[in-house]
């Protein structure tokens, strides 16, 4: 029986959810150039998540997380911005570290060809690359207690360094067997994807990357299967870094899948067991399909918080109060959850059990006429906001009463239309920054130790929309 866009979103996310769950993650993708994806998409804005999934017998090492968000400013300039978090756990106590790294990117498209059997690029750009505490420790623990894992209390290095780069990318995709009307590959497409690109720092650090793939691709999916090779060099600053340099200088086999908007992709080293994985979503031309003149009734949005790691559940149904239909902005209720348990600031002893309900008003709107994928969009609302500190570490068992306060909430950001799932329905993408603030701090005690907590915070959001028309 053949499934809806959406069954099938729903069933490829769960297959490789159980896949990655099986792997050990020890490594990743060069930080600062865009995320690893074929050339037949080309993506206005991807959001791509790198993560150990570590099965139970492997630990959290060396590049443990990556998140790369990348946008394509006008026709030819793209903006990468790259977090990696990188650990040594795997040692003796008094020897473990760890170090984030954070990479801005700015790159132009110097050369392009797109003729359907062809698309070939070459990228060049300049980057910023920081060494230093970006959060790492807090998105790391807050993601592990969101999905019930223990934490890791590893201490920061003393490494901190920022130097400017120089990179460049180059991609090739030439189909070499159009799909035909019969046998074992029917509907299928069949080519070849060869990648190569470099990235290097004033202070010597050399990243590069290439990779050669088969690609068959039907409609909405592209898969493909090939061989790259890693290189790192010049990282001597730090055990930390040097460790993660070696573990990801060598060859690997990947497989990779892309339905729609969704990417997903292991990488398994040829010389050992470990393997890493990727779960990406796009908004390009290619995922989007025809646009729905129908206007948006109501949608459903799951989304992330970071560094204040808490999951958020908001519906939203469209209705106008305050607005009226000359005007450009549309206007929903706003019905939200908020839930979690992020470490309390740099500590990681404490963990604030933090659950919120709120309601309130959104407004949206296309940046312009022509850009019908791409929305700014604000809200505001007020609703109940419940804190309890738990101890973990040396203060494992300990808890301080629970406080609860009322909370006014602002968000604002962008919203990309990614995938048609349906007639009548739509995956779109969300980035933002949300901010809270409560009606009053508390001063509370855990195990001795004093802390304040219900105080006002901020965060980036990153997520999904499922919209129905």
């Amino acid at each position: 029986m053949a499934r809806s866009g959406l069954a099938e979103l729903l069933y490829v996310v769960s297959a490789v959810f159980l896949c990655l769950a099986a792997s050990d993650s020890l490594a990743g993708e060069v930080s600062g150039l865009p995320a690893h994806l074929t050339p037949t998409v080309q993506p206005d804005y991807s959001f791509f998540l790198g993560n150990d999934f570590a099965a139970a017998d492997t630990s959290d090492d060396y590049r443990t997380e990556q998140m790369i968000v990348s946008a394509r400013l006008r026709e030819s300039w793209i903006a990468v911005f790259d977090h990696s978090v990188m650990t040594r756990e795997d040692l003796a106590e008094t020897e473990r570290g760890r170090i984030d790294t954070m990479t801005l990117s700015l790159g132009y498209e110097l050369f392009s060809v797109d003729s359907g059997a062809q698309q070939t690029s070459v990228l060049a750009g300049l980057a910023i690359r920081m060494v230093g505490n970006f959060e790492g420790e807090r998105i790391q623990n807050g993601f592990h207690r969101l999905i019930g894992s223990d934490t890791e209390a590893i201490p920061y290095t003393d490494t901190r360094q920022t130097d400017p780069a120089a990179w460049f990318l180059a991609q090739h995709y030439q189909r070499f067997l159009e799909a035909t009307g019969g046998g074992f590959l029917n509907g299928w497409d069949l080519g070849y994807w060869a990648r190569a690109g470099a990235l290097v720092t004033a202070d010597g650090q050399v990243d590069g990357v290439a990779g050669l793939y088969a690609v068959a691709s039907r409609r909405r999916w592209d898969v493909w299967l090939g061989v790259r090779r890693d290189w790192r060099s010049g990282y001597d600053a730090d055990f930390v870094l040097r460790d993660t340099a070696a573990e990801e200088n060598k060859p690997a086999v990947s497989l990779g899948v892309r339905f729609g908007a969704l990417v997903l992709e292991t990488v398994q080293r040829v010389d050992s067991s470990a393997s890493y994985g990727q779960l990406s979503f796009v908004s390009s031309p290619q995922t989007r399909g025809e646009a729905t003149s129908e206007p948006v009734r109501a949608d459903v949005q799951f989304t992330l918080q970071m560094p204040h790691i808490t999951f958020q559940v908001a519906t939203r149904w469209y209705h106008r109060l305050f607005t009226s239909d000359s005007l450009s902005w549309d206007e929903a209720l706003l019905a939200e959850i908020r839930g979690g348990e992020p470490q309390f600031g740099r500590n990681p002893a404490l963990f604030v059990d933090t659950s919120q309900i709120s309601f309130g008003l959104e407004w949206s709107r296309r940046v312009t006429e022509r850009i019908d994928w791409l929305r700014y969009f604000a809200s505001a609302g007020a609703g109940w906001r419940s804190e309890q500190l738990l101890g973990r570490e040396e203060l494992r068992g300990e808890e301080s009463a629970s406080i609860d306060r009322g909370v006014l909430l602002l968000e604002t950001g962008f919203e990309f239309d990614a995938a048609r799932l349906s007639q009548r329905s739509r995956l779109k993408l969300r980035l933002g920054v949300t901010g809270w603030r409560p009606t009053s701090d508390a001063v509370v005690d855990v195990g001795g130790t004093t802390a304040t907590i219900q105080e006002p915070g901020a965060s980036i959001v990153v997520g999904w929309v499922f919209s129905y028309h």
